[in-house]
């Protein structure tokens, strides 16, 4: 089945929405306090880096520690893995951009007047009305520098979703019944060359993310992405530099481990000192 994502504004109703899609087409809802139980899966340190993230937006030094990237990293692992479970609604975490591209894909923005979104979060908490103005500017603040400093992209540019819908001018149910709509048109482009890209790419952030979390690495930069349109006949290529001079060839054999059978092309150099020092997972 289609995937459907959506982008939201705190208070905008988006979340209703989502779960009453999810019930009526039998599909998994999944958002932020999912994937951060998930991460925690992966150890205590990433639990705890969840917990960081969510209450507080990273500043320059958090951006450019590698924890920070590694973090990232499992994130976008976690999202291409449950597209591929498909029938999902993925709310939040950035899912409209990871998986741009993907033709069976729906992505969708939620959005409210700052009116409406104030009484849902007053509803939801006993705050006044400055309060829960504050909560919901601070959030939208927070969010849209996380996405601009992990995607580039502004989070709330119309130009990235397929649907902007507004919960203020349109009733949950009529928002709903045109995201349905949407998913059945989507669902006709889910071909098989569609599920090899996504498959893909999900392989190329799996490879990322255990050469990134892993501790016996010291890397300062790394990518790993398909070769050629997201052909699985092609494969990916690893890029990065590294500062331990046995780095290279460990890598490699890791992301042959992960890789299985994908051709497979490494481009990764060594230099003397990493750029922002050496990080200590334990």
């Amino acid at each position: 089945m289609a995937i459907l994502t959506i982008s939201r504004q705190f208070g905008g109703g988006a979340r209703a929405i989502a779960l009453q899609v999810a019930q009526d087409l039998g599909y998994e809802y999944i958002d932020r306090s999912t994937m951060f139980k998930d991460i925690s899966s992966e150890g205590p340190r990433w639990g705890t880096y969840a917990k960081d993230f969510d209450e507080h937006y990273p500043n320059v030094w958090e951006r450019n520690d590698w924890s920070f990237k590694a973090f990232v990293a499992l994130i976008q692992s976690l999202i291409y893995n449950y597209a591929q479970r498909d029938r999902v609604v993925i709310a939040g975490t950035g899912a409209t951009f990871l998986l741009k591209g993907v033709p069976h894909v729906l992505r969708v923005r939620i959005e409210s007047t700052m009116e409406d979104r104030i009484n849902r979060v007053q509803g939801d908490q006993v705050i006044n009305e400055s309060t829960a103005r504050w909560i919901i500017e601070k959030v939208d603040a927070d969010m849209a520098r996380s996405m601009y400093v992990i995607y580039g992209k502004e989070w709330d540019d119309p130009k990235e979703f397929d649907g902007v819908f507004n919960s203020s001018t349109q009733t949950q149910d009529a928002i709903a019944e045109e995201i349905k709509k949407g998913l059945a048109a989507k669902e006709a482009l889910r071909t098989k060359e569609a599920l090899d890209a996504l498959n893909l790419r999900a392989v190329a952030a799996k490879v990322k993310a255990a050469i990134l979390t892993d501790p016996s690495f010291t890397v300062s930069y790394l990518d790993v992405v398909p070769k050629e349109k997201g052909m699985p006949r092609y494969g990916l290529i690893v890029r990065g530099f590294v500062h331990e001079t046995d780095d290279a060839q460990s890598i490699k054999e890791k992301v042959r481990s992960i890789a299985g059978d994908l051709p497979l092309e490494f481009d990764i150099q060594y230099q003397m000192l990493p750029r922002f020092g050496h990080f200590d997972f334990r």
